[in-house]
């Protein structure tokens, strides 16, 4: 749909102005199906060179349900489909993904350079999204970026409705 696509482009453009910004990019994300979604939308984004060639680290459950993923391609899309089997290229392996798999290397990525952290739980109701927040939130040069529902009452809802302090 043209709102998706429009959608799409302001992405890209919040990702391509904080990367030269020198920020990082926090995507809360739910582990299984959206996850996958925004990890091929994000490889093939790179690979159009549409965004920069950044490292995007994966956290929470994300790897565990790709893993998944991966094991039966049958549900996936014809279009992936054929990229894995037919062209060797599987956009879930691709170098720019990393799984961070330690209270160390999360304190390194929010002090490095720029970009993309990819992490559960979608809502900011727990999880490594909202130890990331808490971190990336009072820098104006970071961002955040959406790709799910929001329940009710979660800190997601309450950040997509303007709220601008939050106490831990």
């Amino acid at each position: 749909s043209s709102s998706s696509a429009a959608s799409d482009v302001y992405k890209r453009q919040i990702v391509n102005n904080t990367v030269e910004r020198g920020g990082i990019i926090l995507i809360p994300v739910l582990a299984v199906g959206r996850a996958q979604e925004v990890m091929i939308i994000l490889e093939k984004l790179i690979r159009a060179k549409q965004i920069p060639q950044i490292p995007i680290y994966t956290d929470g459950m994300i790897q565990e349900a790709t893993a998944i993923t991966s094991c039966h391609p049958e549900f996936l899309s014809k279009g992936v489909r054929d990229r894995i089997f037919h062209v060797g290229q599987n956009p879930f392996l691709a170098e720019a993904f990393q799984q961070v798999t330690s209270n160390e290397e999360r304190e390194l990525i929010v002090q490095g350079d720029p970009c993309i952290i990819m992490a559960t739980s979608g809502m900011l109701s727990g999880g490594p999204s909202v130890n990331y927040f808490k971190t990336l939130c009072n820098n104006p040069n970071n961002s955040m970026i959406f790709v799910s529902y929001q329940g009710k009452g979660t800190l997601g809802s309450k950040i997509q409705k303007g709220i601008t302090e939050v106490q831990f």
